[in-house]
């Protein structure tokens, strides 16, 4: 296989390999980079993937993507905020697909897929980074005074059906 990013699951997992490496977010798939959330595209991700086998015999996969202060838009004042990226999964291969179901039904935890030639890695990496995105990435305190002073004068828009209550 030329491409380093390309490796089959099957015998990296036996061989006990392990892989690491980084990207740049703007190195990735179109579905990564062009996510609203991310205020500098020039990220860079580390990465480390290691094979095995679990108590099972099953052979897998541990993915660990990683990321500090990575500046994402804050949704309230659009503004940077650092998010650090720290996420580890265990995927499980499995031969066929009643195998997978069968274990998946018995672990909702579990994540497991189905045994591939080839894998390609970056893709790997791209689903993590996005299962680990906030909802919506914000500061706890934007330092906004003028959204905090409009939000005080405002009266409160129950108070007309407290005064029809009490009548």
């Amino acid at each position: 296989m030329s491409d380093p990013n390309l490796i089959d699951p099957e015998v990296f997992a036996a061989e006990k390999q392990n892989l690491q490496g980084s990207f740049r977010l703007e190195e990735l798939d179109e579905r990564v980079w062009s996510h609203e959330y991310f205020a500098d595209k020039h990220s860079e991700i580390a990465f480390t993937l290691q094979g095995g086998r679990d108590r099972w015999q099953r052979l897998f996969l541990d993915l660990t993507v990683k990321a500090d202060d990575m500046p994402l838009l804050c949704q309230r004042c659009i503004h940077p905020v650092p998010f650090d990226l720290d996420e580890q999964s265990r995927i499980v291969l499995f031969a066929d697909e009643a195998a997978l179901d069968e274990a998946m039904l018995a672990d909702e935890e579990l994540e497991g897929m189905l045994l591939e030639k080839e894998l390609d890695v970056r893709t790997l990496v791209e689903d993590q980074i996005l299962m680990a995105l906030p909802f919506s990435p914000r500061h706890e305190d934007c330092g906004n005074a003028d959204l905090k002073q409009v939000n005080q004068d405002k009266p409160n828009p129950f108070a007309v059906l407290a005064g029809l209550k009490s009548s």
